[in-house]
């Protein structure tokens, strides 16, 4: 088994500085290293392997249509990515998750942003929310630290902060936006903290690591507020995540004002970021030891 990493820019064949510190642990646990260069989508000074070895990327965020670009480079040279293309996307993608979690997730509509008339039809079908709060985010992220004016909107029959919401995200996301809209009923959930800078509330939170289908470790989600709870009791969710058509993902967890645990969202494990105060050598020693 091998890691892949998103090299320097500056310096190549080392690591970017963001992944530093999870590269020292896939050395640590005894895992090989190889390098994609991310500026240019490149796996050209990665060597062809004398036989086919499963590898995991560990480095920043990509659309589909480039994972599958990566996958097939890789695969050219013996080396194949822990998910597939469509496993990627099982979990990438909001709207492809949904098969796996809809019963498990805040009411959810999608729409793929073509023109003007893209924009009106999601509003019309917002109306099902029937002036319930809502969040708003392209297929894959947010803009949660411009909470006011790109993310939350208090009533969902306010159609003029929507759609001033929805533009403001799209510009924001800028090169960066992923596809279409997603638009979220927004549940109250536990309060942990109001976030230092932007003031979005934050909630209690958690980032379950799964590979292969079963669970890697437990990773509380906000860096700020204090975590002074149990992790949560997660046997339901280890038997959702045996349904998930994917071997390395995650799922974000977070409890609501009745004290119950919803699924926020699940993410693709080679690109979903270990919280900043998560000990990260949890992970490699956890895949190690599979």
């Amino acid at each position: 088994m091998k890691f892949l990493f998103c090299e320097n820019i500056l310096k190549p064949n080392t690591v970017d500085e963001a992944f530093i510190e999870e590269y020292a642990c896939a050395i640590k646990n005894g895992f090989g290293i190889l390098f994609y260069n991310f500026e240019k989508k490149s796996t050209t000074h990665i060597k062809k392997n004398d036989k086919m070895e499963t590898i995991i990327y560990r480095g920043w965020m990509m659309k589909p249509i480039e994972y599958r670009k990566m996958y097939n480079d890789l695969l050219s040279k013996n080396y194949r990515l822990i998910n597939n293309p469509t496993e990627f996307q099982n979990c990438h993608y909001l709207l492809d998750s949904l098969k796996f979690i809809e019963k498990y997730t805040p009411k959810t509509i999608y729409q793929k942003i073509e023109n003007k008339n893209s924009i009106n039809e999601l509003l019309e079908r917002a109306k099902i929310f029937d002036g319930k709060a809502l969040m708003v985010k392209d297929y894959v992220k947010s803009e949660k630290h411009y909470w006011d004016t790109a993310c939350y909107v208090e009533n969902s029959k306010d159609t003029k902060k929507l759609t001033e919401t929805i533009h403001n995200l799209i510009e924001l996301r800028e090169n960066d936006f992923n596809k279409g809209i997603v638009i979220r009923e927004f549940i109250e959930l536990k309060n942990l903290a109001k976030h230092s800078k932007s003031n979005m509330p934050l909630s209690e939170e958690y980032r379950l690591f799964f590979y292969k289908n079963e669970l890697l470790c437990v990773f509380d989600y906000w860096e700020e507020g204090e975590y002074q709870f149990e992790h949560p009791h997660i046997k339901a969710f280890e038997q959702i995540a045996k349904t998930i058509e994917s071997n390395f993902f995650t799922m974000d967890i977070a409890k609501d004002t009745n004290g119950n645990f919803i699924i926020i969202e699940l993410g693709d494990g080679q690109v979903s970021g270990i919280p900043e105060k998560g000990d990260k050598n949890l992970i490699y020693r956890a895949i190690k030891e599979r």
